[in-house]
């Protein structure tokens, strides 16, 4: 906007042409100095640091003030900080500045709520904190100006001369009328950046949130997951059910569907018809500030291991109730047992070859024997803490126990194949015991291969770290191509006497006192078995 060029009259005085044209320059001045602040306010935009404020600010500001240092210090918790300045590689009253509260005059400006100005600082009678600080940069005279927002204060403008008396009234107005319209500014940028990080800390948290999480709208549709599944990424409304089928084919079960009509949270747990994995679910209704339900927040937590831990912990308190029975029973069937056999031993030595009771006798030592085998696994199995740790190679374990059943395995024509890591280290263990464990895996990879004519059996030992132990273990494999396991009874492999041999080559022991060892050391045993396909038997532990 141009200023009118009139001749000013004062008090029905004409003035002179001097006076005149430094009234016409003041006009001008003033009408620069507001275009300026315009200009500023529509350059500044809530995404701009502080220093790109600055940068915005300097430049302009010095075609119509005098300055030699230019700063803007912000309230923060009670203290007042410098968060921008120019010269940018200021360090004394640098970025990061904290100016004394008691005594300092940014504060004053602050408390005042009104420009301060000082137009001789090194001769000034008080002498503020930051005074001998402005005398090292060969400052002089300043202005600082609270910046207001609503009449509160957020901080202050401050501006500096290395000559005195450098600041006229005018330039006092001006001063605070920046302040105002900058103040404006930088408190939309501040509050940008507090809405920007609760924005990114909320998404980080959302995102951090282990398992699954959906907003999803009335209709199923995913508003918004922490996966990045790509169904989700198509562009097109997404069903949480097409994105993470946690119920399966199963979506009248999901409790979303239940919260929904009862508008109340609702907790369930599902397993999923084809994975079988087993998953606690959560919906949670979410309302609008008119109490109308706009969706739901699901949490899919998958518990699969939780539960297979229960189940191992479940299983091992069962194990040691029968173990103890089995002990006892052991103990007291053992001496019988060795009279019978002991016995039937002496007569069969001393009996003819063509005695009528021969058969009989060999009959009756042969199942005590088998009997007294029976008797040897429970007391193994009701046992486990009896043995003595020391360092032991799970390599040479398996070496071993190859050199004690490759025979059995070998006539059936079944071909062993080996793949161990020298690079295991020695662990505490027994050797026996792990040894036992070893051959009962190949013993029953073995007999899943009875029928096939190109039987393999593959061990291999690895080393890697395990989620579920925390650390890093020792894995011993042993897989076959036989007939596998079947689904129906792959959860029963582990109780005591069960067994799908025939009664006369099982007694359903193994893989229970298997189990026992395994748990002793620490660790556990998986398996992954498909009927028809074979199956791998894992031995895992803690190193």
């Amino acid at each position: 906007m141009e200023p009118r060029q009139e001749t000013p009259v004062v008090e029905n005085k004409v003035l002179s042409p001097a006076e005149v044209k430094n009234i016409i320059e003041e006009l001008t001045r003033q009408n620069s100095r507001m275009a300026i602040i315009q200009q500023i306010a529509k350059r500044i935009n809530v995404e701009m640091s502080y220093d790109d404020i600055i940068d915005e600010v300097a430049a302009p500001l010095r075609s119509v003030l005098p300055y030699d240092l230019l700063s803007f210090c912000l309230l923060e918790k009670g203290r007042l900080i410098i968060k921008s300045g120019v010269p940018k590689e200021q360090k004394i009253l640098g970025v990061g500045w904290i100016l004394d509260r008691h005594n300092s005059a940014p504060w004053k400006a602050i408390m005042d709520k009104h420009c301060f100005l000082r137009q001789d600082i090194w001769n000034d009678p008080h002498k503020y904190q930051e005074d001998d600080n402005l005398r090292e940069l060969g400052i002089k005279s300043a202005i600082m100006a609270p910046l207001l927002v609503n009449n509160e204060v957020i901080g202050a403008l401050n501006f500096g001369s290395k000559e005195t008396y450098v600041y006229s009234e005018n330039d006092f107005i001006f001063v605070q009328q920046l302040a105002d319209q900058l103040a404006v500014c930088i408190n939309n940028t501040r509050l940008y950046a507090e809405v920007s990080k609760s924005k990114r800390e909320w998404e980080e948290t959302f995102k951090a949130v282990p398992g699954r999480l959906f907003l999803i709208d009335l209709s199923y549709n995913v508003l918004r997951s922490n996966s990045q599944d790509p169904v989700a990424k198509s562009g097109r409304d997404v069903k949480c059910y097409e994105t993470f089928a946690c119920c399966g084919d199963q979506c009248h079960l999901c409790p979303a569907a239940e919260a929904f009509q009862t508008g109340r949270a609702c907790v369930r747990e599902s397993t999923h018809t084809i994975t079988k994995n087993i998953y606690n679910i959560s919906a949670y209704p979410l309302y609008n500030e008119n109490n109308d339900l706009y969706g739901m927040a699901v949490y899919v937590n998958d518990v699969t291991g939780k539960r297979r831990m229960e189940a191992q912990l479940f299983q091992s308190a069962k194990l040691a109730a029968i173990g103890e029975m089995a002990a006892g029973v052991a103990h007291e069937l053992n001496s019988p047992l060795t009279a019978i056999i002991g016995n039937s031993s002496l007569i069969l030595r001393s009996a003819p070859p063509d005695d009528k009771y021969l058969k009989l006798l060999q009959d009756i030592k042969s199942c005590g024997q088998r009997s007294k085998r029976i008797i040897q696994n429970l007391l193994t199995f009701s046992r486990q803490d009896s043995y003595t740790f020391a360092q032991v190679s799970i390599n040479d374990v398996v070496e071993n126990s190859l050199y004690l059943v490759s025979y059995q395995i070998e006539k059936n024509k079944i071909t062993i194949n080996k793949n161990l890591n020298p690079q295991i280290p020695l662990f505490m263990g027994n050797r026996l015991q792990l040894e036992q464990v070893v051959i009962n895996f190949l013993l029953n990879a073995r007999d899943a291969l009875e029928e096939l004519a190109d039987g393999v059996i593959e061990i291999s030992t690895n080393m890697r770290e395990d989620a579920e132990a925390g650390s890093t273990v020792v894995e011993l494999k042993v897989a076959d191509n036989g007939v596998g396991i079947p689904e129906s009874i792959i959860d029963q492999i582990f109780n005591p006497f069960f067994t799908t041999k025939e009664k006369t080559r099982g007694t359903g022991l193994g893989l229970s006192v298997s189990l026992g060892i395994a748990q002793t050391h620490g660790g556990r045993i998986e398996v992954d078995s498909e009927a028809g396909r074979g199956s791998v038997f894992s031995l895992i532990i803690p190193l």
